[in-house]
């Protein structure tokens, strides 16, 4: 059986927070020298006390008896540790973020097992219920959503597509935003080469393009260069969601299908 040492861990946990005893008591609304006592083992929190501390600290009452390693808040905190520890916005850390989101993916399902199977896969696997939906791959793609994000679509959302979807429905204008994103503030010049469009064809789409809205010209400080060309800062965060997902599907073959069966979303049109 377990050791039983309260006062160990909520010195431990006040420590962890970085709080002193006196903070602790006026959160929990009660003296210091009670929050004293009970770190030094002189006296015990009683029963309507043990849940207050539990919740203050992120864990459960049995946390408090026995020091359990997966309280709430030490998973989050050694999964901010375990990205953290690489470079901010590293390759590194988005491939150990990615890692992490693979293993809380196969736990929304219950379909794997870790210890036998490879933690991301190349082939990407859907989950859809009542709760939501989520699609992962190795290709370095993945994504949840829960069913309540769907409650706040409405025709809103399909005003802000009107602009975007037909303005990307023509093959040329979508392949000069692939280029666009793949390097920020691309020249014509560059643009010529990068995808071998003639000079007409490449100026008709980027002005489709910039009469959208989608894609800003400006003047290059690079006078060789002349002007050059980025995605508007209202799509830019968009295009490149859509794209990944359109590279999803394309990657799957099959396609991976959505809402399986499990009712209808809460679209609010």
């Amino acid at each position: 059986m377990k050791e039983i040492s309260i006062s160990k861990n909520i010195a431990e946990l006040r420590k962890k927070k970085g709080i002193t005893q006196e903070q602790l008591a006026l959160a929990l609304n009660i003296s210091p020298q009670a929050v004293s006592k009970w770190e030094t083992g002189t006296s015990q929190p009683d029963t309507q006390t043990l849940p207050l501390i539990a919740d203050y600290f992120g864990v459960g009452i049995d946390y408090l008896f026995y020091g359990s390693e997966y309280s709430q808040s030490s998973i989050y905190n050694n999964v901010w540790d375990k990205v953290a520890s690489h470079s901010q916005m590293s390759k590194e850390a988005y491939e150990e973020a990615l890692t992490l989101f693979a293993y809380a993916h196969h736990g929304i399902g219950r379909w794997n097992n870790k210890e036998r199977t490879p933690a991301i896969y190349d082939e990407p696997f859907h989950l859809t219920n009542e709760n939501g939906l989520s699609l992962l791959s190795g290709k370095g793609y993945g994504a949840i959503v829960t069913r309540a994000f769907f409650e706040n679509i409405s025709r809103d959302t399909a005003d802000f597509a009107s602009k975007l979807l037909p303005a990307l429905s023509d093959k040329n204008s979508f392949l000069v935003c692939l280029a666009i994103i793949s390097m920020s503030d691309i020249s014509f010049s560059e643009f010529m080469e990068k995808l071998g469009f003639d000079e007409n064809t490449l100026r008709a789409s980027l002005d489709s393009l910039i009469e959208a809205g989608i894609v800003v010209e400006k003047k290059s400080k690079h006078k060789a260069l002349g002007y050059t060309y980025d995605i508007h800062e209202m799509y830019h965060t968009c295009l490149c969601v859509l794209i990944a997902t359109l590279e999803m599907q394309r990657y799957s073959l099959r396609g991976v299908s959505c809402c399986m069966g499990y009712g209808d979303y809460p679209i609010k049109i």
